[in-house]
């Protein structure tokens, strides 16, 4: 196996990590993957819908080794695999959440430590062959507001493990497909993604001092083959001044396009960007999309009526002046309630919330949230995640308001990551790019 296709799985390995790959036969799934599965879906509300899912599946063979499209890894159609960590919570079946098929996996936590792992271990001579794909999973967390998902793949053991972590700020109660990448890893060079022997899938509270054990549920863990080349996207929030004045015109030297989250009340105040400048921006390939505007308060603190008419005031703006980004969300303030969620599922193709984690690619985009970090934080970590979005071809969103000033990101940090990214083997891209090279599927 080609050393690069190992470090492509394991970038969006991150992304779904949780289960496994189509094709292993020691991790294979209980059950074949199908093109059409007819399932009946619990949406949150106590109550369940029947449709046809994973139509888009499908699996192309080249030698008898390519994946081509999504492909059915986990099902949990049989849980005989599986079982949780010692110490670590309980593992049932749920016939009645489910995100595909029959049932799903039910965890519930340690009432000591208030998290629940679930692993899978195979020792045989045919381990799990994780190699060129990339994960995702569905994840519905119902006892708290704010939790954490992890996904450990021991490659080949315990010295050799990839971490995956997503943090989510909502929504509870809602099936959410997780598009993970990778956040930890050890003794990276001798990983080996060609023999993974052991998979853990972990949950927990994001309050570390709640003292509700965590109850959570996974399901319908896909593959997608993975890119040829990681990405880096540029994100910036709100349409600050800066954002032209900084931003723009030190990234235009590097032929770098970003994605700025506008707010169109905002527009022409001091302070913030105006029309023209905008219109400039979008003519060297920047990307503008909707913010809407929430003032003091969080979006999911707002009625759904309220919260679905600043989306749609937000999105007529930009639709009504020709901003092909109409068609994609950042969330303000970052929290996702059942109704955003609900809302933006609605009416945008895409939408970005606060994640602290990179995105496995291509990205399931059905029941998702990109996830961004913060890019002012400590410039170690925000150049770790781009070697990640280097090494395992995944998908690093960078989140940033003000550039320079007294109150803003300095921006000589700032050209240092700019320099840090152009010397870095990644391709630096917006939501359009995206969708248009097929990573949004």
């Amino acid at each position: 196996m080609r050393r690069q296709t190992r470090r492509t799985f394991l970038a969006t390995v991150g992304a779904a990590g949780a289960a496994g790959l189509a094709g292993c036969s020691a991790f294979g799934s209980d059950d074949s993957s199908t093109t059409s599965t007819k399932s009946t879906t619990d949406k949150g509300d106590g109550k369940e819908t029947t449709s046809t899912k994973g139509g888009n599946d499908t699996t192309t063979n080249d030698g008898g080794n390519q994946q081509s499209g999504p492909e059915t890894f986990e099902s949990f159609e049989k849980l005989n695999h599986w079982s949780a960590t010692n110490g670590q919570g309980t593992l049932k079946k749920s016939t009645k959440v489910k995100y595909e098929g029959s049932q799903s996996a039910h965890i519930t936590g340690s009432k000591k430590t208030k998290f629940g792992q679930i692993q899978r271990i195979d020792y045989s001579s045919d381990p799990a062959n994780l190699s060129n794909k990339n994960l995702s999973l569905a994840y519905k967390c119902t006892s708290h507001e704010y939790s954490k998902i992890e996904v450990q793949l021991f490659a080949p053991d315990r010295g050799h493990i990839v971490s995956m972590t997503r943090t989510l700020y909502g929504p509870k109660g809602k099936w959410i497909r997780v598009n993970l990448g990778v956040t930890g890893q050890m003794d990276p060079k001798n990983v080996d993604l060609s023999k993974v022997y052991e998979i853990r899938i972990a949950g927990r509270p994001k309050d570390s001092n709640t003292t509700k054990p965590i109850d959570f549920y996974v399901d319908d863990v896909k593959t997608v083959p993975a890119p040829d080349k990681g990405k880096v996207m540029l994100t910036f929030d709100d349409g600050r001044e800066s954002q032209y004045s900084k931003a723009y015109k030190m990234m235009k030297g590097y032929g770098f396009p970003g994605v700025i989250a506008i707010i169109p009340a905002a527009l022409y105040d001091d302070g913030y960007l105006t029309q023209p400048k905008m219109r400039k921006m979008v003519g060297d390939g920047w990307d503008m999309i909707c913010h809407p505007n929430t003032g003091a308060k969080q979006m999911d603190e707002r009625s759904r009526k309220d919260q679905e008419q600043l989306i749609k005031e937000t999105q007529q703006w930009l639709k009504a002046r020709d901003y092909d980004g109409y068609k994609y969300m950042a969330v303000p303030k970052n929290v996702v309630g059942p109704n955003t969620f609900e809302l933006a599922q609605k009416y945008f193709d895409v939408t970005m919330s606060f994640g602290g984690s990179p995105n496995a690619i291509p990205a399931i985009k059905k029941d998702t949230l990109i996830s961004r970090i913060y890019g002012t934080g400590d410039l170690k970590t925000t150049k770790q995640y781009i070697d990640y979005a280097a090494r395992y071809k995944q998908l690093t969103p960078l989140l940033f308001h003000d550039i320079g000033g007294e109150n803003g990101f300095p921006e000589k940090k700032f050209k240092h990551l700019l320099d840090y990214i152009k010397q870095s083997n990644v391709e630096v891209v917006t939501l359009s790019d995206l969708e248009k090279k097929g990573m949004l599927i």
